[in-house]
């Protein structure tokens, strides 16, 4: 299947065409106007899966064009008219701190489905932006088609969705892009329902870098996510994982009950793999691991970290957390999204 992609782009002679080297991309390119109503049209014309949208098209021009955020706000709008067809939008920038804003600010997010910078889009990973756009495309597609049905378009039962999902997204939301949006940012970006690998090494105790590491997860393969987004993003039901622990390997008491080092013994012994334990950060002590650094990466134990309160988490999302050794590598960041406490804790550690 060929998808057909629709890039508004800038003036400048060096990023004006955005190409991607793969048989199923189709992109075209249409030049900004200081009409919405011709891009509109342009749009209809093209009838594109998806529109990635230049932040500011009014380089190397004194006329004055409609930027990303007017054609984007246009388009959303225009999705209330029954037959109008909704597309990703995906913003893309130059500028790291425009990106990083629209990344942060839930609101904008109303606009944009997903934000990158044209280098990370053209040359550091444009084979997983290519992935993400896939993602976005065939995540709308199967959104519309279940008639926004959650148990089809998260491919799970009912009982492993929180009941608070379905408060966010009811009867009131219909449309796609409420739906992709949400549950991109808040089911699989945010660990809760959901974990990513780097987690997932955490709670079970085992380095990624054990030689049966891949044995390992082909035990857990039947509890992987499948719905929306699960071909860009690799990620597991944990509350299924947290069963078979107790009923397939026959333990008594919940993963959490162990250090990292129990946990792995009981793994590599009643699965007969060779695994070994995860590392801890140098300024952290326990290994009693759940979470991650923030910053690192690395396992950590969420008593042994310095919780961050930058985000507003949902009722199913797991609190954020840095290390000592991840809060040191960037003191000026975290600093300003930690308490007052565990600042003047740090100042004195450090």
């Amino acid at each position: 299947m060929a998808y057909k992609i629709l890039y508004i782009e800038d003036l400048e002679a060096e990023t004006r065409n955005l190409t991607f080297k793969r048989d199923n991309f189709d992109v075209i390119s249409i030049p900004p106007s200081d009409s919405i109503d011709k891009i509109i049209n342009d749009i209809n014309d093209k009838n594109p899966d998806l529109i990635i949208l230049d932040y500011i098209l009014t380089e190397g021009s004194d006329l004055k064009f409609c930027n990303a955020p007017t054609v984007a706000a246009t388009l959303r709008s225009l999705t209330a008219i029954e037959g109008f067809k909704e597309r990703p939008i995906v913003l893309m920038s130059n500028q790291d701190n425009i990106v990083n804003s629209y990344r942060k600010d839930y609101t904008s997010h109303d606009l944009f489905d997903y934000a990158i910078t044209k280098q990370n889009a053209t040359k550091i990973c444009t084979e997983k932006f290519i992935n993400k756009c896939i993602s976005f495309i065939e995540a709308y597609k199967i959104i519309k088609e279940s008639n926004f049905n959650l148990t089809i378009i998260l491919d799970i039962k009912t009982t492993f969705i929180h009941s608070k999902v379905f408060s966010y997204l009811n009867e009131n939301n219909r449309y796609s892009y409420e739906y992709s949006r949400f549950i991109f940012e808040h089911i699989i970006r945010a660990s809760g329902l959901l974990i990513g690998e780097d987690i997932l090494s955490s709670r079970l105790g085992v380095s990624k870098k054990s030689k049966d590491w891949n044995k390992l997860k082909g035990f857990l393969q039947t509890f992987k996510y499948s719905g929306i987004f699960s071909n860009s993003h690799e990620r597991w039901w944990f509350s299924k994982i947290e069963n078979w622990w107790k009923e397939n390997l026959d333990e008594k008491h919940s993963m959490r009950h162990y250090d990292s080092i129990e946990r792995t013994k009981i793994l590599s012994k009643k699965l007969n793999l060779d695994l070994t334990v995860a590392e801890k950060s140098k300024n952290n002590f326990s290994i009693n691991y759940w979470t991650i650094c923030k910053e690192t990466k690395m396992p950590l134990d969420p008593f042994d970290g310095i919780e961050l309160l930058e985000e507003e988490f949902k009722p199913w999302q797991d609190k954020e957390y840095v290390s000592v050794d991840g809060y040191l590598n960037d003191v000026e960041k975290y600093s300003k999204i930690v308490s007052e406490t565990d600042r003047k804790e740090m100042r004195n550690f450090r």
